[in-house]
């Protein structure tokens, strides 16, 4: 049992992202570089997937699995925040660009400059009728993200 629970450990780790898995402090570099080459492996050569990452429980088994336990359990509470923030951006980017009025709220809860905002909203607006975007909303999103980031 505790070595299907390394090796599940382990399939976790190695299913972060690219990001993610940089923040990632290993406590043994036979691990690290276990984890990397399981992750350059094709999805379609599963048997040495499989062989891969029972060699990663091995590994697993030297250290301590609970300071990896921590740090993943960081990287997703870190993730599940940075989701929130950008559902909260694209919610407020709805709200602007159909009731531009909205402005004032936003300014009210998050700190973010006035006229860069309006002109955002002013161009989103204008070009929402417009079958193809250039940016304008995305611009928008960036500013509004950048507000509720901080």
């Amino acid at each position: 049992r505790e070595m299907l629970s390394l090796q599940a450990l382990g399939q976790e780790l190695a299913e972060l992202s690219k990001r993610q898995y940089a923040k990632i402090n290993f406590p043994s570099e036979s691990v690290a570089d276990a984890l990397t080459f399981y992750r350059g492996i094709p999805d379609k050569k599963y048997e040495a997937k499989r062989r891969q990452m029972q060699f990663i429980g091995k590994l697993m088994r030297n250290i301590e699995p609970e300071v990896l336990q921590v740090q993943l359990q960081a990287i997703k509470k870190m993730h599940s925040a940075d989701k929130r923030k950008h559902q909260l951006t694209e919610q407020w980017r709805d709200r602007l660009i159909s009731d531009p009025k909205q402005v004032t709220e936003f300014l009210n809860q998050f700190n973010s400059n006035a006229q860069s905002l309006n002109s955002a909203v002013r161009d989103a607006r204008r070009v929402k009728d417009i079958t193809k975007d250039r940016g304008e909303s995305k611009t928008l999103y960036r500013i509004l993200f950048e507000a509720i980031a901080h």
